[in-house]
């Protein structure tokens, strides 16, 4: 029964953080672009992009720590750690890890901003998308309910919203970048 119950709390971690990476990249789509423009309050939407960036972290550390708890595969410290330790599915937990450090980096550089150059602190976390890319490839693999009915509609849905996401930010993110281009020549 206790094997269950973390099980269960692993696969719940997992998907609530999943859903949670969705909506912290969303607001800060949102804050970047400026799409909402009237509608928004960017204090507002910053600070809830920042804190969901902390539950995010939060959900996917419970997650790894449930694994870790739980005795039907015996995972270790190493193996959800450190990339390639993992004797369970190999590449489809790396992939886990992987994402989990590169979120942790993401953070990180977004708690010591300042300590960054701008262009140096963007591209870092510009890697946001490649890492939910990353948790796609590890959402759709690695877990015990890939191939259920329900778990391939709720990942279908996740990832496309995803891509939607990603969507916006290209086009709005040229339009911004178009617009500002247009300012300053008319500023010069």
């Amino acid at each position: 029964m206790i094997g269950s119950i973390y099980w269960d709390l692993t696969r719940a971690s997992a998907n609530i953080a999943w859903v949670l990476l969705l909506f912290t990249i969303l607001w800060g789509v949102l804050l970047t672009t400026r799409i909402l423009r009237g509608m928004d309050r960017p204090a507002w939407l910053l600070d809830l992009h920042k804190w969901l960036g902390v539950v995010v972290i939060t959900f996917t550390i419970f997650h790894m720590a449930t694994l870790i708890a739980d005795d039907y595969i015996s995972f270790s410290y190493a193996d959800v750690l450190i990339p390639g330790v993992s004797p369970y599915r190999r590449w489809e937990v790396t992939a886990g890890v992987i994402g989990f450090w590169l979120l942790v980096t993401i953070q990180l550089t977004s708690v010591f901003k300042r300590k960054f150059s701008q262009v140096t602190w963007r591209r870092i976390h510009m890697t946001s998308y490649p890492l939910y890319a990353i948790i796609v490839v590890h959402a759709l693999t690695a877990g015990s309910d890939v191939g259920s009915r329900w778990y391939t509609g709720f990942s279908m849905a996740l990832s496309m919203t995803g891509a939607a996401v990603f969507g916006i930010r290209y086009v709005a993110g040229r339009a911004v970048r178009g617009n500002r281009r247009t300012d300053e020549a008319i500023i010069s």
